[in-house]
């Protein structure tokens, strides 16, 4: 069984437990919509909204408000459905509504977000903000990979639409460093004090303080053991114990007493660990059980990023979370 198949398999068996551990819990009456808001008292109680947001403040919660900024100019119709703008003015042509359009000018026949705004706008080539250019390529792709995929699951675009544009930024010179003499790797650092001068780290960034810098360096904490088989690999450990047997070594170990089985992100912590099912991360109880759910998103997010886990996997976290009870107060979720 090849590494990557054996962590998708345990990727899989993680998840799975999580599941059945939130899916034990009992099923209560008096919130409908298992977002910590009584039914009584809840702006949408059939729509989960925890934040309980309400734009015009009219008694009935953005989620199910048809008309969510009071502007008589129905969701499906207005070109800014959370600004107010009863004239409707659009100046650039792309759809959206010049009191919400955070990118003007835009050209004619792009396909913008919400925001008014094409993928060439959120990730330009010259660099992610004015005089501020893109470190590595990669970052300039990993941007567009995030706005396409963003895009096509708003339908936006295609899913093939969508692989096309990575394809296209991979194939770009946005973020490449650009040689010159006396620097090949073009990091802006000279090659003769630069140590990775093939690689391009103008950090620099040395763990070890050996003669090579972290960007080329093959085992980046010196402790004798390559960076693939290295369980803390900028942390000097040749002992490579790990107590709680979570593949991160107890020298780098956030969360130690992992669960046996359990998923962890590279600092060792497993979900539970981050988002416990009793007490938020300052050690008090939950608000509500909206903030638990956010919680338990943005780790699956993050676990997302790392390819820990995939799509489905975390939407049955995400799904065991919100069917859940932790984080509910005095009225239970049903």
């Amino acid at each position: 069984m090849t590494k990557k198949r054996t962590i998708s398999v345990l990727a899989i068996l993680a998840a799975a437990a999580f599941v059945l551990a939130l899916a034990a819990r009992p099923a209560l009456a008096q919130d409908g919509d298992c977002d910590g808001v009584p039914d009584v008292t809840d702006n949408c109680p059939a729509k989960f909204n925890p934040a309980q947001g309400d734009i015009d403040q009219d008694g009935l919660g953005d989620r199910c408000d048809p008309d969510k900024d009071g502007d008589l100019v129905a969701n499906d119709a207005d070109n800014c459905p959370r600004v107010s703008n009863a004239d409707q003015a659009e100046s650039d042509g792309d759809g959206v509504g010049d009191a919400c359009d955070e990118c003007a000018d835009t050209e004619a026949g792009g396909i913008v977000n919400g925001r008014g705004c094409t993928i060439d706008q959120l990730c330009p080539c010259d660099g992610p903000e004015p005089d501020l250019a893109w470190k590595k390529h990669n970052r300039y792709v990993r941007c567009v990979k995030k706005k396409a995929i963003k895009f096509a699951r708003k339908k936006l675009i295609t899913k093939d639409d969508a692989k096309q544009l990575i394809r296209d930024a991979r194939d770009t010179t946005c973020g490449k460093p650009k040689p010159g003499p006396g620097d090949n790797d073009g990091d802006g650092v000279p090659d003769e004090v630069d140590n990775c001068p093939s690689d391009p780290n103008p950090s620099q960034k040395n763990t070890d303080g050996d003669q090579f810098g972290n960007a080329c360096d093959s085992d980046k904490d010196n402790d004798g053991i390559l960076n693939p088989d290295d369980n803390c690999k900028v942390v000097d450990n040749v002992d490579q114990t790990d107590t709680d047997g979570d593949g991160v070594g107890d020298a780098c170990d956030t969360c130690p007493d992992t669960e046996q089985g359990a998923l962890v992100n590279r600092h060792g912590c497993s979900i539970d660990q981050q988002c416990p099912c009793e007490v938020d991360d300052e050690g008090q109880p939950w608000k509500n059980h909206g903030k638990y759910v956010r919680c338990v998103v943005d780790v699956v997010k993050d676990l997302r990023h790392k390819h820990l886990i995939d799509r489905e996997q975390g939407k049955l976290i995400k799904d065991a979370a919100k069917a859940s009870e932790c984080g509910e107060r005095e009225v239970p979720c049903n």
